[in-house]
């Protein structure tokens, strides 16, 4: 055999092993994972208010992605990369929470950033409870579950063009939250 056959035949055989990887990624978990690692939604652009306490986080552009209620939730870029905010639908660019991950989002291992606004819910324990409910979460993400202490569902709120909100919270403690897809199958589960 010469080199040339032997060459042919390697690189034959490098070009086979990429496509049996390629199909296998895209059968196995990971490629069913994927869609946990992008947010689809891009929004449309609003300017920041002037003033904003905000732009001295960084904050370089921001699109809105959704009216939910009386809330409206933002895709914020920042100099250290994506974030994510909330503030009053009537007051379109004004902002209230933000929140910018350290690292990638979203990911599998963290397809939402939770936006909500959580508040003591006794004096005596370090028990905390629902004030306001909001968030964002990658596509592949049908609903949002907000979980007592026992693990049971205490709230469940649709994700609708990667946001969610809910109207109204329940009272008692909330300590965790789980993100499931269409199919009702659990995606994720805050640690």
């Amino acid at each position: 055999m010469t080199t040339r056959t032997k060459v042919t035949l390697a690189v034959l055989a490098l070009l086979t092993a990429v496509a049996v990887g390629s199909v296998l990624a895209t059968r196995t978990h990971a490629s069913e994972r994927a869609h946990l690692s992008q947010i689809s939604n891009e929004g449309h652009h609003v300017a920041l208010q002037h003033g904003s306490a905000w732009r001295g986080f960084g904050l370089t552009s921001a699109s809105l992605l959704g009216v939910r209620g009386a809330r409206a939730v933002y895709r914020l870029e920042s100099k250290g990369g994506p974030c994510v905010g909330a503030g009053p639908a009537d007051d379109p660019g004004k902002l209230g929470t933000v929140d910018c991950p350290r690292g990638p989002f979203p990911t599998s291992q963290r397809p939402v950033l939770d936006l909500s606004v959580y508040e003591g819910a006794s004096h005596d324990s370090h028990e905390v409870s629902l004030y306001r409910a909001e968030g964002v979460a990658a596509d592949g993400v049908a609903s949002i579950a907000f979980l007592r202490p026992t693990g049971t569902v205490a709230l469940r709120v649709p994700v609708n063009a990667n946001v969610y909100e809910a109207n109204a919270v329940p009272n008692g403690p909330i300590a965790g939250l789980a993100a499931y897809d269409a199919a009702g199958k659990e995606l994720w589960r805050s640690p």
